[in-house]
């Protein structure tokens, strides 16, 4: 078992390594660095149930539901969050980097397949499992503890997205904490967020495919977003 001390050192160097990396717009090490430190951590305190990677009592049923969520979640950030914080803070959210799937399916199913080989299993197992999960053990599991932990680690997420701007970043923290709340909700059980995380990222990269992303901001909002 980890003293005090020690998980804060972990849950330090976790959330600056994940945070620095996305201001410094290469994510890829940052969730790497803090897989390696994770991992490290879990195996001290005996295994992968700690960061809530239990098999859930019906899998078909987590299976829809994360479905559902993930869906209706990217709608819903494409047609109203993505907007509504591109008014806020004047700037338009920096997708640069998925732009090339529009209409090419080889860089559509490159993009699907990092998402549920790499992206979906370690954010939430670096933000939800670990962080949120690491937090409360520190400061407890009531609903202080619990609404600390949620925007800690949504905060951390979504400065560990700061390369998508700051539309993307308060947006992608917007999106944690409703993770969060579904990690909390599930019981601690990681496997309801990671699939809902999953879905959210494939509905929304095949919504950019076809470019149905444009003509739903123009319907909801009647008018272009911000450029």
């Amino acid at each position: 078992m980890l003293d005090s001390s020690v998980s804060l050192i972990f849950i330090g160097v976790v959330s600056v390594s994940v945070a620095l990396s996305g201001i410094k717009r290469a994510p890829g090490i940052g969730i790497v660095f803090a897989v390696v430190f994770v991992g490290i951590s879990t195996w001290l305190k005996g295994g992968i149930t700690h960061i809530g990677l239990t098999a859930p009592d019906n899998w078909v049923m987590v299976l829809i539901l994360g479905f559902l969520l993930g869906a209706l979640l990217a709608f819903l950030s494409i047609s109203v969050i993505e907007p509504a914080v591109e008014r806020i803070t004047g700037s338009p959210h920096d997708i640069s980097i998925v732009e090339r799937i529009r209409e090419n399916v080889k860089a559509l199913l490159q993009w699907l397949l990092l998402v549920w080989v790499v992206v979906a299993f370690a954010e939430e197992i670096i933000f939800r499992g670990f962080l949120m999960s690491e937090i409360v053990q520190l400061v407890g599991s009531g609903i202080g503890g619990l609404g600390f932990s949620l925007l800690v680690s949504s905060v951390i997420f979504g400065l560990a997205h700061w390369y998508q701007g700051p539309s993307g970043t308060l947006s992608t923290g917007i999106t944690g904490i409703i993770l969060g709340i579904i990690f909390i909700w599930s019981g601690f059980n990681l496997w309801l967020p990671i699939l809902t995380h999953g879905f959210i990222d494939t509905v929304s990269l095949v919504i950019i495919f076809f470019n149905v992303d444009k003509f739903l901001k123009q319907l909801f909002w009647k008018h272009e977003t911000v450029k």
